[in-house]
């Protein structure tokens, strides 16, 4: 499997969410109310990036742990599933204050789109090999004439 830019996750996870924002609140007419505001596509858009940039250095923390550590591969992404999974439990609390039922399951359903984008995107297992990749030396090309 080819190790995933960070980049591509920074604009998915956003556009899964504003996709989400799309299906209901246009076209279900869910009003996306939190206590002290309304969720509209700038906050979903932003706050889904902020996610992926707050959890690219958590990734590669996980990632440099198991090369120091000298860990098999596929125990780097345990804990970072399980730190996911943490984090994302404690984030659904929040769309327990929706002001509405439609509103409390949309806002659950996008938690659960970022999440999965942020876990399957920033997986550590891609991140050793594009570090590996990355130090592997580049032979220069023979000048030409």
């Amino acid at each position: 499997m080819r190790p995933v830019p960070v980049w591509s996750v920074v604009l998915a996870a956003p556009l899964g969410a504003l996709a989400v924002w799309a299906v209901a609140v246009p076209v279900l007419g869910v009003e996306l109310a939190v206590p002290g505001s309304t969720v509209g596509p700038a906050a979903v858009v932003v706050l889904a990036a902020l996610v992926v940039l707050a959890a690219w250095p958590v990734r590669t923390l996980f990632a440099r742990r198991a090369d120091r550590v000298g860990l098999d591969p596929c125990a780097a992404p345990v804990g970072w599933r399980v730190t996911c999974g943490v984090i994302l439990a404690v984030s659904l609390l929040g769309p327990l204050g929706a002001s509405s039922a439609g509103a409390a399951i949309t806002l659950s359903v996008m938690h659960g789109v970022v999440g999965a984008i942020v876990v399957g995107g920033l997986d550590p297992r891609h991140a050793r090999r594009a570090s590996t990749l990355s130090r592997t030396p580049v032979r220069e090309k023979a000048p030409t004439r």
